[in-house]
């Protein structure tokens, strides 16, 4: 009688560790900007390390393929829909994912496959730490399985200088998609102006304004799984140098 009493008190106890360790472990939230992405969407997400302490936020930003019914078809419960009606942009899909998210730590990743949800918990490692507020995950200090076009690493070696001068920090994958964030980064960056393709430099441009510790580390790129790219490169350009003027003014203006 004694010795079943014992281990009943045994049982206790290790459920209650138990659910004081899933209690304790930090909610990571994964965030999805989403565009017609039909033919890569689930195997993206079909390629996220199982973890109950992962949310995962698709954001559809306007699809009008079936790319909605491909997530539907998935059964997991972590996986939350937010629908925009209409295209309002990359940027407006990351903040709307910033919004609903719940999570201490948020990562963003893109849906075209370019980019190994596998190396997530590498990604937030850093900011787990408490050794940076955001982390941008580099295909220059890591690996990338395509050639990158000219005008792309011409356009981040532009970028680079500029953050290096207007705040010596130097992010030299300055448009990778894949980041994540803590709390305080998500704070000083939600009202940024630029909600297209910009959004990336912007929010590097405001965080450094703001003396957060930013970071780069390795990852792996990959080619995009189908279809082309559908970033506009005129409007990109007028958005960055937008981006650039703005803070040059604001920077010199004080």
């Amino acid at each position: 009688m004694e010795l079943k009493k014992k281990l009943v008190e045994t049982d206790i106890k290790r459920r209650s560790a138990e659910k004081s360790s899933k209690k304790n472990k930090l909610l990571i939230s994964i965030v999805i900007p989403l565009y017609n992405e039909e033919k890569s969407i689930k195997k993206v997400l079909s390629k996220i390390p199982y973890d109950e302490n992962y949310e995962i936020l698709v954001v559809d930003d306007g699809s009008t393929d079936n790319s909605v019914q491909k997530i539907q078809e998935i059964n997991d419960p972590r996986i939350n829909i937010i629908k925009h009606e209409q295209n309002q942009g990359y940027g407006k899909a990351i903040l709307s994912g910033f919004k609903y998210s719940k999570g201490s730590i948020v990562v963003t990743l893109d849906s075209d496959g370019q980019h190994n949800p596998e190396e997530i918990s590498r990604v937030i490692r850093p900011i787990k730490f408490n050794k940076a507020d955001m982390i941008i995950g580099s295909r220059y200090l890591g690996k990338s399985n395509y050639k990158v076009p000219l005008y792309v690493r011409t356009g981040e070696m532009v970028i680079s200088y500029i953050l290096w001068v207007f705040f010596g920090n130097k992010i030299n994958n300055n448009q990778s998609g894949f980041r994540a964030f803590n709390r305080k980064s998500i704070n000083c960056i939600k009202y940024t102006k630029d909600t297209g393709m910009g959004f990336t430099t912007e929010i590097l441009f405001r965080s450094c304004q703001s003396n957060l510790r930013l970071r780069e580390i390795p990852i792996t790129v990959n080619p995009r799984m189908h279809g082309v790219s559908r970033v506009h490169l005129i409007k990109l350009i007028k958005s960055i140098l937008l981006c650039v003027a703005y803070y040059f003014f604001r920077k010199y203006k004080s």
